[in-house]
């Protein structure tokens, strides 16, 4: 769990600093698949909710990098 918190806000920070390298961009799409995985089994209401903005932020990330492309 320390890592869903840490990876997003390292991606974020680096894609917010210019374009992320392709095996950068393969791992912030993963993180967002891990994050699809492990969210359902989150039982505590404000560990699911701080997780779900995580993977927001990931997410986030992910459309940032693909608006880049276009």
């Amino acid at each position: 769990m320390v890592m869903l918190d840490a990876d997003p806000a390292g991606y974020v920070y680096r894609v917010l600093d210019g374009p992320l390298p392709e095996p950068s961009r393969g791992g912030l799409i993963r993180l967002v698949g891990v994050f699809e995985k492990v969210l359902p089994a989150i039982s505590d209401e404000y560990a699911s909710k701080y997780y779900t903005q995580a993977r927001d932020l990931a997410a986030l990330a992910t459309e940032i990098e693909a608006m880049r492309d276009e």
